[in-house]
């Protein structure tokens, strides 16, 4: 079995793609991590990444095992079953598609800072920046790629300088900043909610079969995605922190560019605004392309229809960047005011048991299929399996018990539409079988041929 999907992604694009998704908009997002744990969020995420480690890990070898676009669905599908597979993938989705909107809401909202905006506009501008990225996301990969290296790495170079800068102002003290308003309690808290901003490292399975780099060199990507996230979140929060109070960023709109205004350096958050603004835009990049090869691996295993994985001249899947055209739109114009607040812990939830359940079956593989080719091995795996599976309960214990009746919600009408589709699936099954026979991608059903001449070379 082969597909069209052409290697263009470089380990570099590999990283910046990754982090891309990690790394939005935090200047308009950092007065929720404020609230959990004030400038003690710094370790919060710091805490967060390292328990991430051994999750990057599994997914370095699961991925190098199997390296299919549609990544976790079709792990989880080997070892549990397509049931548990569809149910993965669908969760996954919701990953993606919910954090476009509050992505383009991002951009929209900082340009707040330049100008008054009203809601009704911030919606308007967001949607037209959806469509645009819809155009772009149907071109070939190699130019997304060139945008997304130019983009991510020139942003990571700006916020570095700029909290350097606000540590060195002269305004920033280490006596005032306020660590953790809500104790031990709020730090434990936000290690398992802030998992929403590490949704990123998850993106490489799905754009791995796009990868042009040997297969034993995926987890650089992972880790150096994970710590490029963790630098540029941990040094924003503590050289905001040493400026102004707990209470002053609960009240602002916009932190990082109104704390330069502070400092009498309204040019440096003319900069942060527009570095804020193209990060944005690599987190929108991830997220839609990563979304549209959930489908397109799906439809490989005909979990969903066979539209989503035809493919137009540069390589796309070009049916799938429609349907996540659609939700995304759906949700930036129909998403309540709280919105950020649901998406933390819907995100929880959602990540929670998608990496959960990849712990278990990584697991289950070494265990049932010992014979299957793995490029990077993890060491002590098992221990790894283990340390995943306790992180990801506790992400699911934390993000649930903070839910709120909106985000329960917002999760069962997902969850409802999710069960029509799987019907339908199961439905096809039986009356065109020709064409829904199911199929489970795998080292035993997948010519990887290509794959093992690339790591002899």
């Amino acid at each position: 079995m082969s597909n069209g999907l052409r290697k263009e992604l470089k380990l570099s694009s590999m990283i910046a793609m990754a982090a891309g998704g990690m790394i939005a908009a935090w200047m308009v997002e950092i007065k929720y991590w404020f609230e959990l744990s004030g400038p003690g969020a710094a370790f919060s995420l710091m805490t967060c990444g390292i328990l991430i480690l051994p999750l990057c890990f599994i997914y370095s070898e699961m991925t190098s095992m199997m390296p299919y676009a549609g990544g976790q669905n079709i792990w989880i599908t080997n070892a549990f079953g397509r049931n548990t597979g569809f149910a993965s993938c669908w969760l996954i989705m919701l990953l993606y598609v919910m954090a476009m909107p509050t992505v383009a809401y991002g951009i929209a909202s900082m340009l707040g800072y330049l100008f008054p905006i009203t809601s009704l506009q911030i919606k308007i501008i967001a949607s037209v920046i959806l469509v645009i990225w819809f155009f772009l996301t149907n071109r070939e990969l190699k130019v997304l790629a060139k945008l997304q290296n130019i983009l991510f790495w020139s942003t990571l170079a700006v916020s570095i300088c700029a909290s350097t800068i606000f540590i060195f102002s002269g305004h920033w003290h280490f006596s005032s900043i306020e660590w953790f308003p809500n104790g031990f309690s709020g730090y434990t808290a936000a290690i398992g909610l802030l998992i929403m901003k590490f949704v990123g490292f998850d993106l490489i399975p799905q754009l791995s079969e796009e990868a042009k780099f040997p297969k034993k060199d995926l987890w650089k990507a992972f880790v150096g995605a994970l710590g490029c996230t963790v630098l540029i979140y941990s040094m924003a929060v503590i050289a905001v922190g040493g400026i102004v109070s707990n209470d002053w960023v609960a009240q602002t709109d916009i932190v990082d560019p109104r704390v330069a205004d502070i400092i009498d350096m309204h040019w440096l958050g003319l900069i942060i605004v527009v570095m804020g603004s193209l990060t944005c835009i690599t987190t929108l990049s991830s997220f839609w392309l990563s979304a549209s090869r959930i489908l397109y691996g799906a439809s490989k295993q005909r979990q969903m229809t066979s539209k989503f994985g035809e493919l137009n001249k540069f390589g796309q899947p070009q049916f799938a960047n429609i349907i996540v055209g659609i939700l995304s739109i759906y949700f930036t114009v129909f998403a309540p005011d709280a919105w950020v607040d649901y998406i933390y812990t819907i995100y929880g939830v959602a990540a929670g048991a998608v990496y959960l359940m990849v712990a278990l079956s990584f697991l289950k593989l070494r265990k049932v299929h010992p014979e299957w080719p793995r490029p990077y091995k993890v060491k002590a795996g098992t221990l790894m399996g283990i340390i995943g599976i306790i992180f990801c309960l506790w992400v699911l214990y934390s993000s649930i018990t903070a839910m709120n009746k909106g985000a329960w919600l917002v999760l069962a009408l997902y969850g409802v539409l999710g069960v029509i589709l799987w019907a339908y699936g199961k439905h096809k099954e039986k009356t065109d079988p020709l064409n829904w026979t199911p199929v489970i991608l795998s080292p035993d059903t997948v010519d990887s041929s290509e794959d093992n001449e690339e790591q002899q070379a």
